[in-house]
């Protein structure tokens, strides 16, 4: 009976792993979740807005293009040149075009001429904290990418950093932010400190992932 007992509470246990290993390894990847065909899609939206200000309101790219294994969102109110975009490579291999070197599932966007930032904003599903991660990296080999590159909280900078040359990266390293349900975080690239929006094709791997802590459970004797 007692063997019994115990062998009942170790396959309790073992069960009650595997139902709560998703929840722990779950999050969100802007570039493992991009979608070609919703925007919004779940917790991510893509778009473009004016002004880094709080406030200043984001325009979601109302537009799907796709061509050459890119696919990608824009506004045709504004685009000029193919931005302010946000795009991603859905294939399996690296496309290179004549400015950019695209890799297997990555995703990039693109300042507007006019210094319009383009957007990619998560909204939170839930109230709790969350561990942010990002990196910005340039795409652009013709002549460079120089952008300036940014993560907000509801509008407020969390970082800022500048990208400026072909596989330069910005960097926003693991962080943990607590939010309500219905804020936002932001990652943001406008076209930097030379003023134009030229060859400013700008990577983004961004994850956000709930900072779960774990207490072992007790276990009394049988």
């Amino acid at each position: 009976m007692r063997l019994a007992r115990q062998l009942w509470f170790a396959v309790l246990f073992c069960w009650m792993i595997v139902a709560l290993t998703p929840a722990l390894l779950w999050g969100d990847s802007a570039e493992g979740d991009f979608s070609a065909t919703n925007n919004p899609n779940g917790v991510w939206r893509y778009g473009w807005a004016s002004s880094l200000t709080p406030g200043a309101g984001l325009n979601v790219y109302p537009n799907p293009t796709s061509g050459s294994g890119i696919d990608g969102w824009n506004d045709p109110a504004i685009v000029n040149l193919g931005a302010p975009a946000v795009a991603h490579n859905g294939t399996s291999s690296l496309i290179t075009t004549s400015c950019c070197q695209i890799s297997p599932g990555q995703l990039f966007f693109h300042p507007g001429a006019s210094g319009e930032f383009s957007f990619v904003r998560w909204t939170a599903p839930v109230s709790q904290t969350y561990t942010v991660a990002a990196v910005f990296t340039g795409l652009d080999f013709s002549v460079g990418t120089t952008t300036d590159v940014h993560v907000l909280h509801n509008g407020v900078s969390l970082f800022s950093g500048l990208v400026n040359g072909f596989g330069n990266t910005a960097s926003f390293p693991a962080t943990q932010v607590s939010v309500l349900a219905g804020d936002t975080i932001d990652f943001a690239v406008g076209f930097g400190t030379n003023g134009n929006f030229f060859s400013d094709s700008t990577a983004l791997a961004a994850t956000i992932s709930p900072a779960v802590t774990t207490t072992p459970p007790v276990v009394s004797s049988i």
